[in-house]
This record gives C-alpha cells, sequence and structure tokens, in this order.
C-alpha cells in the first residue's frame, strides 16, 4: 500500500472528492438517457451499450465488464432476448457457453441510446470554454489509463 504524504494528502482528498462527485453526476446523467430508452432497466441499458461497443460477449465475460450479479444478469439478458434484442447463441469455442450478441432490432435500440450519450457527452463538453476542450479530453484519457491501472492492480496497488 503506498502511504500518502502529508503535503500531498490535501491534494489526495480533494481528487477523491471530485473523482465520486464526477462518476455520481455523471452516473446521473446517463440514468436519465436510459430513462428514454425503450427497454426497462438501466442494467439492460448497460448490456445494450456495451455489447454495442465491444462486441459479443459470453455472460461470464460481461459479468466481470459490468461488474455485476450473474443471476441479475442473467435475467436482464432473458429480458432483452425475451424482447427481441438480444440473442443467446452457442459459443463456437466452448460448449458449456453461451455467447451475446445483439440482434438487428438491438442494433438499432444501442445506436439510438449511443446518440444520445454522444449527444450528452457533446454539451457537457460544450459548457467548458473552447481552449480547455482538447486538455479536457487529454486529462480524461490519461484518468481512464490511471483508473485503469488502479483496477488492473499494476503497482502494487489494490486488495
Amino acid at each position: 500500500m503506498t502511504v500518502v504524504k502529508n503535503n500531498n494528502l490535501e491534494e489526495a482528498v480533494q481528487a477523491g472528492d471530485l473523482l465520486r462527485t464526477v462518476a455520481r453526476l455523471h452516473g446521473e446523467l446517463q440514468l436519465r438517457n436510459f430513462a428514454c430508452c425503450d427497454v426497462q432497466s438501466s442494467t439492460q441499458c448497460h448490456i445494450l451499450t456495451t455489447l454495442g461497443r465491444e462486441g459479443d460477449q459470453t455472460l461470464a465475460a460481461l459479468t466481470r465488464t459490468l461488474n455485476l450479479d450473474k443471476a441479475w444478469l442473467s435475467r436482464s439478458t432473458d429480458e432483452l432476448v425475451a424482447q427481441g434484442l438480444l440473442e443467446k447463441t452457442p459459443h463456437p469455442q466452448d460448449r458449456r457457453a453461451l455467447l451475446l450478441h445483439l440482434t438487428s432490432a438491438g442494433q438499432q435500440e444501442y445506436r439510438a441510446l449511443d446518440t444520445q450519450l454522444t449527444a450528452q457527452s457533446s454539451r457537457v463538453l460544450a459548457r467548458l470554454p473552447q481552449g480547455q476542450r482538447t486538455a479536457a479530453l487529454q486529462v480524461l484519457a490519461q484518468l481512464n489509463a490511471a483508473l485503469q491501472a488502479e483496477l488492473d492492480g499494476e503497482d502494487g496497488y489494490g486488495c
């Protein structure tokens, strides 16, 4: 575990507070968009957007990606199958696994939702001064890499 020096403690506290606030606000904004989604839950919208962006996945892989309970995710995917938005097919390399993929209707729903989320991101970015937008995108990319490194447990961080 890394020990934060006293002179960096205030900065670390401020960063933690800001990261949690930004994550919460972003989550709230996404939930507003998900309310416009034609499916029944935010979990289903997360499934659609993840499969739309990343492609076909097994239920186990999707469970890891979304960090959700496998039983909860299984029920949500079953509902999407019933709505005609998702198909479960045998995995070509693993007979024990099913591959989840979007139907054409699911792809259409994903594209509509992705368009809404992209427009939302554009509106948020437009609220920044013109000269700071590129820098904000660069910082977000670096923050994304730092968060992924922390999640992956690089440099001895994590449990």
